[in-house]
């Protein structure tokens, strides 16, 4: 009797120990997408080409019989696969068809605790990265002397 509690008790430890949370990987703390709210480009040899974009959270605006709809986003795959994309969708108001575009820039990622390197072929520029609930803090330092930071919503 004696081993059948103790067989029983070790099945149920085996069983809720298999159950609990599993932590992934932990880099994967930054995988999604996300919708893009603003974008800063400040410190650059050129001072031209400084920029502070905002309001850029999907929006949509009348155009007579149509409807333009647009949003960035921007993705990390499980895969280190980083993708950059602008999109839009045209809605025609009449007929209600929508068609649907996206413009992806598609490179890939490493990524060491919160540093990361975001790549298009053999240009890597290096980038680092805050994440708080829904809210993703990317910033990519570009060698022209341009720092560009991304505020962006998990979607």
């Amino acid at each position: 009797m004696r081993s059948l509690q103790l067989l029983i008790l070790m099945i149920g430890l085996t069983w809720v120990s298999s159950c609990a949370y599993k932590a992934g990987n932990p880099d994967d703390v930054i995988v999604g997408k996300y919708e893009v709210q603003s974008i800063s480009i400040t410190g650059c040899d050129d001072a031209t080409q400084n920029t502070n974009l905002t309001g850029l959270a999907f929006r949509c605006e009348n155009q007579g019989k149509f409807s333009i709809c647009t949003s960035i986003t921007v993705e990390f795959t499980n895969d280190r696969d980083y993708i950059f994309s602008n999109n839009r969708i045209q809605i025609d108001k009449t007929i209600g068809t929508a068609l649907h575009q996206e413009e992806p820039e598609v490179g890939f990622y490493t990524i060491s605790g919160n540093e990361l390197s975001i790549c298009f072929g053999r240009d890597c520029l290096p980038a680092s990265f805050s994440i708080e609930r829904k809210n993703l803090h990317l910033q990519i330092q570009h060698p022209d002397g341009c720092l560009e930071s991304i505020m962006a919503v998990r979607k």
